[in-house]
């Protein structure tokens, strides 16, 4: 039996201490224990460095089971942490629960960049966002605009109206709200910034174009999941993501430093500018952080299972459209192969949910050359209206070349209203022993 100690010489600290090697105990500490009785009534009894003791636990512990113990409280009743063996489920489970509380949807990011993308900033005060931009980053910039629009006169030359509206938001940013779009302070750092946020922005299906096989393949090879594995093989991320999301942060990083520098104590119209511009650039880290973390959260879910060893790919596509931007979650991969069939058999899922037709779910099975699929929409219209439109998708995979199964749609509760998690492989929650 040992205790590792990082102090003291471990052989030598059992020796000297081995009838109060509890109460010498340190946060921090290692140590090995075995099982002498498992748990009745939530108590267990333990020899921990030849000391029998009993513990309080709702873990099931076997006799002779060998644990080791990481040290979370000393004292006269000390507290240890069960150390797990570090395996690619539990390695997994750690980033879910790292990145679970900071996950967004990508459509907040993306209704966020169509804000900042407003033709003029600074120009009438009455002047509007578009409808369907009034997110948080979308009212913090009205009411810039309404700021700005006695503060700083409208320009009609320069450069584009999202590098202009940057370069004005920087030079609020620091309390400067005379200075100009054409100034130039500011604009080597917000032109890069623009040119960052334009590559996201870019990435997105053109707007009113019709969504095509080759526009989801290219969508899904540059939804985040791959970036790790393209690096690797020293290929570059330039249309990654993931890759882009990383450098926004990195970019918006000065900005947050500035403004949490920021006095801004003055009562005029420069501080009001100040600390809205400070609160917009916040909000879009926040945003952007979020939208990382929900590109994550996609490849924890695209790993194989120790249980499932099948792979199934999961990512989001957002459409956009005048208004803002449509979220769809697909997922899809390999099925089993029945016995005696010929040809793969795949399954994609759908998740989206659009006015009028509200939350739907639908799969789509491809076996061989034939393909049928089932929609369930929770809203009766929706339900009515997609079986309404049932002879078209039929046509539609007619002219793709694909011999047509069953095509149904009805009424019920549509799984993965939104984007989805990936299930936790082990518990959240540490155990305790």
């Amino acid at each position: 039996m040992q205790i590792t100690d990082p102090i003291s010489n471990p052989r030598l600290f059992i020796e000297q201490t081995r009838a109060n090697a509890l109460q010498q105990l340190r946060p921090g500490q290692v140590v090995q224990a075995v099982v002498e009785a498992p748990a009745s009534k939530g108590i267990a009894q333990l020899n921990v460095g030849g000391v029998s003791v009993p513990v309080k636990t709702g873990i099931q512990l076997a006799t002779g089971q060998q644990l080791t113990l990481d040290v979370v409280k000393s004292g006269n009743m000390p507290e240890f942490q069960v150390v797990r063996e570090a395996t690619a489920a539990s390695t997994r489970a750690l980033a879910l629960k790292d990145v679970l509380p900071k996950q967004l949807p990508l459509n907040q990011l993306l209704d966020s960049l169509k804000a900042l993308s407003t033709p003029s900033l600074s120009g009438s005060a009455n002047g509007g966002l578009p409808a369907g931009t009034q997110n948080a980053v979308g009212k913090l910039f009205q009411q810039l605009l309404q700021l700005t629009g006695q503060a700083l006169p409208g320009q009609s030359n320069g450069p584009n109206g999202l590098e202009r509206n940057l370069q004005l938001l920087a030079s609020a940013l620091q309390g400067e709200p005379g200075l100009t779009a054409q100034s130039g302070r500011n604009s080597g750092s917000t032109n890069e910034l623009a040119r960052q946020l334009s590559q996201l922005i870019n990435q997105l299906l053109p707007t009113g174009q019709p969504v095509t096989g080759s526009a989801i393949r290219q969508a899904f090879l540059q939804s985040g999941l791959f970036m790790e594995p393209h690096l690797l093989k020293g290929l570059e991320a330039q249309q990654d993501m993931k890759g882009n999301l990383l450098k926004l942060l990195e970019m918006l990083q000065p900005m947050l430093q500035m403004g949490a520098n920021s006095a801004a104590i003055r009562g005029d119209a420069g501080a009001a500018l100040q600390l809205l511009a400070a609160k917009l650039f916040a909000e879009l880290h926040q945003k952007a952080e979020g939208a990382l973390a929900r590109v994550q959260l996609h490849q924890l879910a695209s790993m194989p299972d120790e249980n499932n060893p099948r792979q199934f790919w999961q990512f989001e596509l957002p459409i956009p459209h005048p208004d803002g931007h449509d979220e769809f979650l697909i997922q899809f991969g390999r099925e089993a192969k029945p016995a005696g069939q010929e040809g793969d058999r795949w399954s994609v899922t759908l998740n989206f949910n659009i006015e009028p037709t509200g939350p739907v779910s639908a799969r789509l099975s491809l076996s061989g050359e034939e393909i049928s699929s089932h929609f369930i929409a929770e809203q009766p219209e929706g339900a009515n209206r997609i079986e309404q439109l049932l002879p078209t998708l039929r046509e539609a995979f007619i002219k793709a070349g694909l011999q047509v199964g069953k095509l149904s749609a009805g009424q019920g509760v549509a799984t993965n209203k939104r984007a989805d998690q990936p299930p936790s492989p082990l518990p959240l929650l540490d155990e305790r022993a």
